[in-house]
């Protein structure tokens, strides 16, 4: 697997206006436009440092079938690979899925990334 996330790179007006244009019928998302947003490149670099992607295509190659053996394969405690999926998860980069031993298995729903990087969007 070697899926490519596009990523929107907008400051929080932008996007805030971005929002309520979609909402109030203004604006229909194009095909293909990133589905994450981050406020900047900082932001966006500090969630997907080296490691995190190096991470995530740990997952995709080992398909590990939960978080402790996932700890086992990288060698980081559960608690702090727990909180980092946790965020990867919140932004719809990584799937934590209930197992059938109720452990948490962890999906990577990209490997690679590109971003866009819009200034403003629209003045509604």
């Amino acid at each position: 697997m070697n899926k490519v996330m596009k990523i929107g790179i907008m400051p929080e007006e932008a996007y805030k206006a971005r929002l309520l244009a979609i909402a109030k019928g203004h604006y229909i998302p194009a095909r293909g436009e990133p589905k994450i947003w981050f406020e900047s490149f900082q932001a966006a670099a500090q969630l997907l440092s080296n490691e995190n992607i190096e991470l995530l295509r740990l997952m995709a190659k080992e398909k590990p079938e939960s978080i402790k053996e996932l700890s086992d394969l990288t060698g980081r405690k559960d608690n702090n690979l727990s909180r980092t999926l946790k965020s990867l998860e919140k932004h719809n980069i990584v799937r934590l899925e209930k197992a059938a031993n109720n452990c948490k298995k962890p999906i990577p729903l990209a490997t690679s990334f590109c971003f866009e990087n819009r200034e403003r969007y629209y003045a509604v």
